[in-house]
Order: structure tokens, then C-alpha cells, then sequence
């Protein structure tokens, strides 16, 4: 009498094999997907492209914290102690220094902020890409 004649054959070819099989193709479809390395959040401010569109959107870097309202009333309070003591011509020269620093600060802002948005966009492409599989390893 040859396997598959017998009870046990019967339940492993009719039963058991199908369930084999079902199990191999779903971990092969399981394993052909490409696994997200990030998961996006979940709440998004329902304008965020309609402010960032038309230019409303502000970035949490030029958003004023306490700590920064704090520095900023010293900043105003120091500069009038110091024109206070200062002859006009010394105030003018002062006046060109500050912008000059302006500028400076604001090409260093912007600076930060293009390499901030290329990091977020490169890890973004390395998290969406597909893991490179090597074999024999």
C-alpha cells in the first residue's frame, strides 16, 4: 500500500499540502513587498498645502517662543543703552554693523533651512526605497 492510499496520506495530500502551499505563497508575496522604513504621521493640519500654496505657511523657525521674546526685549534694551552713550556718527556706523549682521543671518537661516529640507527629502527617498537584498552573504 503506497503513502497516499492510506488515512494519514489522505490528510496529508488533501489537507495538510494545500495549507503548505498557501502558507509558502504568502510569505513569498509577504517577502516580495517592500517593508516602509518610516511611518508618516498620522494627524496632518488639514492646511498645510493650502498655507504653504499661497505662502501662509511658517515654519516653526520663525516662530517667536517665550525664550525668544525674552532675548529679544534684552537685545532692544541693550541696543538703546548703547546709542544712548554713542555720537550720531557712531550710531550710523552701528546702524550699517547691524545690518550687515542681518543679512549675514538671514543667508545663514536660509542656508540651514535648504540643508534641513534636503536631509528630510533624502531620508525620505532611503526610507520609501526598496532595501538592497544581497545573496550569499
Amino acid at each position: 500500500m503506497n503513502f497516499y492510499e492510506t488515512k494519514m496520506g489522505h490528510i496529508f495530500f488533501e489537507h495538510q499540502v494545500p495549507h503548505l502551499i498557501n502558507a509558502l505563497n504568502t510569505l513569498t508575496t509577504l517577502l516580495t513587498k517592500p517593508v516602509p522604513a518610516v511611518a508618516l504621521p498620522v494627524s496632518v493640519d488639514p492646511k498645510f498645502l493650502r498655507d504653504l500654496f499661497f505662502g501662509d505657511y511658517e515654519p516653526e523657525i520663525y516662530k517667536v517662543s517665550p525664550e525668544l521674546r525674552k532675548l529679544n526685549r534684552t537685545v532692544a534694551q541693550d541696543y538703546k543703552s548703547l546709542t544712548a552713550t554713542l555720537p550720531e556718527d557712531s550710531i550710523k556706523q552701528l546702524e550699517e554693523y547691524k545690518a550687515a549682521v542681518s543679512a549675514r543671518n538671514i543667508a545663514v537661516t536660509e542656508q540651514a533651512y535648504k540643508a534641513g529640507v534636503h536631509a528630510a527629502v533624502q531620508m525620505i527617498l532611503a526610507g520609501l526605497s526598496q532595501p538592497e537584498v544581497r545573496h550569499g552573504e
